[in-house]
């Protein structure tokens, strides 16, 4: 036997004993759960799953809600709280031996939004429809907002441009200019992704293609018809060589 082997064969012995010496778990449940659970409940049984499962280095065999990272930060709006979670419920088809006769995967990355004041959260299976719910949630009205037009969207090395501050303040009501607001911009079709902290006051920078794309925009640069286009030459390419309980 190696020195490493060793070394990690009292490892895990030292581990074995201190997950039986644990007190027995009473906090969130240790697996997917659609009950609303406070971020700090989330947030201790996720790190005791860790606990548990000291070896196992992914969260996807939890299929536990962890904070997204693609929104870290929590944050704050006229008394309503906002933290993202998500977990990933996709199948693993290697693991099932017996083509899927007892399969527990639910299928599909999952979104929760949380509003910890109120004991609200809302689940889906986009981040765009999650973000969207809480603000559904926290500040009714958004929808109605102005939309920034792309000539005013303007961004420099510190985020919205003085230009596009401008603007906004010139156009958003009051009631919707406080810490955590969100503003809605103009965005080609692509362009659909809600982004966190990019208004001036903290909030969303939501994109009017994924809200409404149908609603006219104001002061929008109009759209390039296709043969306004220099055309290219083509080139060719190679072609390449839930049974999940609470």
């Amino acid at each position: 036997m190696t020195e490493e082997q060793l070394a990690f064969d009292i490892e895990g012995m030292i581990h074995e004993a201190a997950v039986e010496a644990a007190p027995k778990w009473t906090g969130a449940p240790l697996h997917f759960t659609t009950k609303y659970h406070s971020p700090a409940e989330l947030d201790a049984a996720f790190e005791h799953w860790h606990f548990l499962h000291a070896h196992d280095m992914t969260h996807i065999n939890s299929r536990m809600w962890h904070r997204s990272i693609t929104v870290p930060e929590s944050s704050q709006v006229g008394g309503h709280g906002f933290v993202l979670y998500t977990t990933d419920l996709r199948c693993e088809p290697w693991k099932h031996a017996d083509k899927h006769e007892t399969c527990l995967c639910g299928g599909d990355l999952m979104y929760k939004a949380i509003c910890e004041p109120c004991m609200w959260n809302g689940i889906t299976d986009r981040e765009n429809d999650a973000v969207e719910m809480w603000h559904d949630h926290a500040l009714p009205g958004w929808r109605e907002l102005p939309i920034v037009p792309s000539p005013q969207r303007m961004m420099d090395k510190d985020g919205l441009s003085k230009t596009a501050k401008k603007w906004i303040s010139e156009h958003y009501p009051p009631s919707m200019q406080v810490p955590g607001a969100p503003i809605i911009t103009e965005r080609r079709p692509f362009g659909t992704r809600h982004v966190p902290g990019r208004s001036p006051w903290g909030g969303y920078d939501l994109s009017h293609t994924a809200v409404d794309p149908d609603r006219v925009v104001e002061g929008a640069r109009p759209l390039r018809r296709r043969h306004d286009f220099p055309l290219k030459p083509a080139r060719s390419v190679p072609a390449p060589g839930v049974g999940l309980g609470d």
